[in-house]
């Protein structure tokens, strides 16, 4: 869907039409984002029942498939698409700095993932089947300050490539991914706590975000 939409590719309707830069970055940085997690479902995470219920499984598709492979593309890609950076309006930002924020935007999202997939390869090295439910205390990779450190770099991965898209669309789905990563690590936190008891040091972690919850 990505590359059928996307302005300016061969085949497209509009071939004279060429995309922006912050068009083009937010198109890869979405792409790359789902690259990167079939390939985690298919090599690195291990899945438990609750994890493949069907109910789970339409929600995914929902949140990712539909509102992420529609909504967000279609105003992204739309041949009507006027970019409007919004660090413009801060006078400390130099005039003619575009191009620069949008390289740093992606060097952030690139960091934020990398981290992400990190992250799930340390929680893989505990399990060793997809029925093997032995948990440990996660300690690399941010785990040292957050419960949920792989929720965080994905946090921070969707911010970067809100702030490059520069949609209703694509900051909606920030809002409701910060929500939903919020409710299942303020969950892990207290599973962890209850499970672990006074082994887990939750007194030394926040749950979710660093120096704020």
């Amino acid at each position: 869907i990505y590359d059928y939409c996307f302005v300016g590719k061969k085949g497209n309707l509009l071939k004279e039409f060429t995309p922006t830069l912050c068009q083009e970055y937010a198109f890869k940085m979405g792409l790359g984002h789902f690259i990167k997690r079939v390939f985690e479902c298919i090599f690195v995470h291990l899945y438990s029942k609750p994890t493949k219920s069907l109910n789970r499984i339409v929600k995914e598709m929902g949140y990712f498939g539909l509102y992420f492979g529609l909504l967000v593309p279609f105003y992204l890609l739309h041949p009507n698409y006027m970019p409007d950076p919004f660090w413009t309006w801060f006078p400390l930002v130099p005039a003619g700095s575009h191009e620069f924020v949008y390289h740093f935007l992606l060097g952030v999202f690139i960091f934020a993932e990398v981290m992400n997939l990190l992250c799930h390869l340390h929680l893989k090295s505990f399990r060793k089947s997809d029925h093997d439910f032995t948990r440990m205390i996660p300690r690399f990779h941010g785990y040292s300050k957050i419960t949920s450190a792989n929720y965080f770099w994905e946090l921070i991965a969707w911010i970067a490539f809100a702030f490059v898209a520069q949609t209703l669309a694509a900051y909606a789905f920030l809002v409701f991914s910060f929500f939903r990563m919020n409710y299942r690590a303020h969950k892990k936190h207290h599973r962890y706590i209850a499970e672990f008891k006074n082994h887990y040091p939750a007194e030394q972690r926040w749950y979710f975000i660093p120096y704020i919850f």
